[in-house]
């Protein structure tokens, strides 16, 4: 379960940060989930039980593991597949996110600090030839939608604002709920926010920070944007 995880990582039942956590790990193809909302379960994939149990003392293997992860979500790979390790200047590497890559100026730098970190951490150097971004959930069962996982490119946070008092609602299908948003944001596309199950001003919290670390992670950049043509 959800909060068991997040207790292990020295977070509350309640904390967003267990919920981006999770997000995170799932984006570096670590860990994939199954279920919904109370009955929603988290679980280390093959390529994340690789590395963990990989105890070696000096693991080629494990090293290999831990490169691809770093480059597994696709802002990261493309990163590494146009400057690799060697970073040109930062205004340099921000144009190229806000320009090419539709980045927000807000989310720029973090994603440049996420990225010199996890070519820190993994050791990469350009001479690796690491592609990034492939299958590493390659045996772990497909997710199933849940309060933490919408299959929305977008969340406004003007549109999370509720009672701070928790709201419950009957249990429903994957695809039925209480609608608490839904927001126009293009000529041709409306996203829908349904819960579920009880939420609160927290939990909408939890789902706004999953979202924008989804964005800097690059793990929405596939969806066409049909708003250039408005």
């Amino acid at each position: 379960m959800v909060p068991t995880a997040a207790s292990h990582w020295k977070y509350g039942p309640k904390s967003s940060g267990g919920l981006v956590t999770v997000a995170a790990l799932k984006a570096y193809g670590l860990m994939a989930d199954k279920g919904n909302g109370a009955e929603r379960k988290v679980f280390l994939t093959p390529f994340g039980l690789s590395v963990v149990q990989d105890e070696r003392q000096h693991s080629p293997d494990r090293d290999a593991a831990l490169k691809k992860a770093a480059l597994n979500p696709k802002i990261m790979s493309d990163l590494w597949s146009k400057y690799a390790a060697d970073l040109p200047s930062m205004d340099t590497v921000s144009h190229y996110l806000k320009v090419d890559k539709d980045f927000n100026e807000n989310a720029v730098s973090d994603v440049i600090k996420i990225y010199k970190e996890n070519i820190s951490f993994a050791r990469l150097d350009s001479d690796d030839g690491i592609s990034g971004a492939e299958d590493t959930n390659e045996g772990a069962p497909q997710a199933a939608d849940s309060a933490g996982q919408f299959d929305t490119a977008y969340a406004n946070k003007s549109g999370a604002s509720r009672s701070p008092e928790s709201r419950s609602v009957p249990s429903m299908g994957a695809h039925q709920g209480e609608e608490i948003a839904n927001i126009r944001v293009s000529k041709n596309s409306t996203i829908r926010l349904l819960a579920t199950g009880p939420y609160s001003r927290q939990s909408i919290e939890s789902l706004v920070a999953q979202l924008k670390l989804g964005l800097e992670l690059g793990n929405y950049d596939d969806f066409s944007d049909d708003s250039k043509g408005d």
